[in-house]
């Protein structure tokens, strides 16, 4: 999150009424303010100041990983205890220590106060996320409605996280038509040609998976145009590549004697001179570009370690590794492949399950080199935006 959609969060966790007043007069008593939560300080030297401005007095300065008390929020600034008084510090460098967890109880009592004698105001049910901005002893403070109160630790999982869900597990995906209802005439350029292609083959399922991620169905079009072959399956099979370096990271680094037998690959150029044999009396084989001969060398590399094959092989319409399964949301590779085996369904939303958010963004706000320096790398970035962007401009404007 950046700094400045935190810090709207953070002034809006502490309610009506605190509101850090500018021109404060350092004397008053600290007391006056509550802590609203607790933050470290990530400059190697930060300046404390008397009042929210860089022109304003340095009354002290802190040093790096040290935690201050946070008693108001204003602008870019947070106001904290120091010196038994209070003084102002640039939000820029403070890392708010904001931990998010899980209520385990029943039912949990909150109090107005960290001790069980004191005014319960409210009640919290089980798997009830809270925002804990402290940590006393037994007892937590959390944001609660517009101010802040204590609950018992013992019944908050502060190690619980919020589960991701992937497109793929969204059955309204899957039961959508491919194919749009009405189809584009092929025709133009090569690109414009392909971006048609494209939508006829897959726009029904795009246009919904574009509204679902907020982005232009032309982006959505555009990247499927340029980062998938234009085919998941090969005569049923679904698409596949084995790579004997990565087999090698995977299982034959342990084994090298058996593995030297079967496979070889250049030591220098990893990703060249991919070659394979099944017996060691046997000439050696070139596979890629041959299907039949891409399963044939993972029917036997499952054989002696059924995961690391499975990791060791890009697959379906965009070629993803088996070995990033776990990003899209499965629990291995092997059942990446099963389920990229049954439906390109799976390929796309599979593509899109591998975006991580800022990928997401950048197409959002159509910054396609920012998102090929992700997705292809900082050293393709330029040729594939550029790319990217030919498609995305080709795509029919009667559609955005």
């Amino acid at each position: 999150m950046k700094k400045s959609r935190m810090l709207i969060k953070l002034k809006r966790m502490t309610g009506p009424g605190r509101r850090v007043i500018a021109g404060r007069r350092r004397e008053e008593k600290p007391d006056e303010k509550t802590v609203i939560m607790k933050g470290k300080v990530t400059a190697r030297v930060l300046n404390v100041r008397d009042e929210m401005s860089l022109d304003s007095n340095v009354v002290g300065k802190l040093k790096k990983n040290e935690t201050v008390e946070i008693i108001g929020i204003e602008d870019d600034w947070f106001e904290i205890l120091f010196n038994d008084a209070s003084a102002f510090v640039s939000a820029k460098f403070i890392n708010p220590l904001i931990k998010t967890g899980v209520v385990t109880a029943k039912l949990l009592n909150v109090r107005s106060l960290p001790n069980i004698e004191s005014e319960v105001v409210g009640k919290l049910k089980k798997d009830k996320k809270v925002i804990v901005v402290d940590e006393l002893d037994n007892w937590l403070r959390i944001k609660y409605k517009y101010s802040f109160a204590y609950v018992s630790s013992k019944y908050i999982d502060l190690s619980a996280k919020k589960k991701k869900e992937f497109l793929y597990q969204n059955r309204k995906f899957l039961k959508l038509d491919l194919e749009p209802e009405t189809k584009l005439p092929v025709e133009g350029s090569r690109i414009e040609m392909r971006v048609r292609q494209t939508y006829n083959k897959y726009g029904n399922l795009l246009k919904a998976l574009s509204d679902y991620l907020g982005i232009d169905l032309a982006s959505a079009i555009a990247v499927i145009a340029v980062e998938s072959g234009g085919k998941g399956f090969d005569e049923g099979k679904v698409l596949i590549r084995f790579e004997n370096h990565l087999f090698y990271r995977y299982w034959g680094k342990e084994n090298e004697k058996v593995f030297f037998e079967h496979f070889t690959f250049n030591k220098d150029k990893y990703w060249l001179g991919h070659k394979f044999r099944k017996n060691k009396r046997d000439d050696w084989q070139t596979f890629h570009g041959d299907q039949d001969k891409e399963h044939d060398v993972l029917n036997f590399a499952r054989k002696l370690d059924k995961q690391a094959a499975y990791m060791s092989i890009s697959m379906g319409l965009a070629q993803i590794l088996g070995s990033n399964s776990k990003i899209l949301g499965y629990e291995n590779a092997v059942d990446m492949y099963e389920n990229f085996s049954k439906d390109i369904r799976y390929h796309i939303l599979g593509l899109f399950d591998f975006l991580s958010p800022r990928m997401v963004k950048y197409l959002k706000n159509n910054e396609f080199v920012n998102f090929a320096s992700y997705y292809n790398g900082k050293g393709q970035a330029r040729r594939y935006g550029k790319w990217i962007q030919d498609h995305y401009e080709a795509f029919p404007e009667e559609l955005v």
